[in-house]
């Protein structure tokens, strides 16, 4: 049996964090936001093993969700299981557009990355789920990759709260509902 050898398959960030970027698709390649899978994606809808992307011998790939929380989806369209993907399809992970190019689509143009349309285009602006004071504190204490471990506690300060209350809006509501039904009695 012949096979041919594997088309180079390039995988680029078409749209969302990180636009422009490619990654040439020579073998199995795990995408997501940890920082030990083969494409890191710096997008917070995105699981941290979301897919995985196989290149196969006739000029396509094959994809597949990996349990993402938010699904994978190709030309709009929900993933259910392994799917196969062309060149010119649009994988759409989070919020994160990218599309599968073949070697030939490359040469005849570098990147497909669409620009941001003016009226929705925003300067960055810095994170309002971490509490300022606990910033300093820590940042004055180390400065390094340590530091980035401690901030972590402090993201998401108001889920955590809202988590620290719910015990009590619990009992409440019990306590609520053992009234009305000895009330009724």
């Amino acid at each position: 049996m012949l096979t041919r050898a594997m088309a180079e398959l390039v995988l680029e960030i078409v749209e969302g964090p990180g636009a422009g970027r490619q990654l040439a698709l020579d073998s199995a390649v795990v995408i997501g936001r940890a920082q030990d899978v083969d494409f890191v994606l710096e997008d917070d809808q995105v699981s941290r093993h979301h897919a995985r992307v196989t290149p196969s011998v006739d000029d396509s790939a094959v994809i597949e969700d990996l349990g993402s929380a938010n699904g994978t989806f190709v030309n709009h369209n929900e993933l259910h299981g392994p799917t196969r993907v062309d060149p010119s399809d649009e994988l759409l992970l989070g919020v994160t557009v990218m599309e599968l190019r073949s070697s030939s689509q490359v040469s005849e143009r570098p990147t497909v990355k669409r620009p941001v349309p003016p009226a929705l285009a925003q300067a960055p602006r810095p994170p309002d789920y971490v509490d300022p004071e606990a910033v300093d504190a820590v940042v004055g204490e180390s400065h390094g990759s340590g530091a980035a471990r401690e901030l972590e506690k402090y993201r998401d300060v108001r889920v955590r709260r809202r988590a620290q209350l719910a015990p009590l809006a619990l009992l409440m509501l019990i306590a609520l509902a053992l009234i009305i039904y000895f009330a009724v009695r």
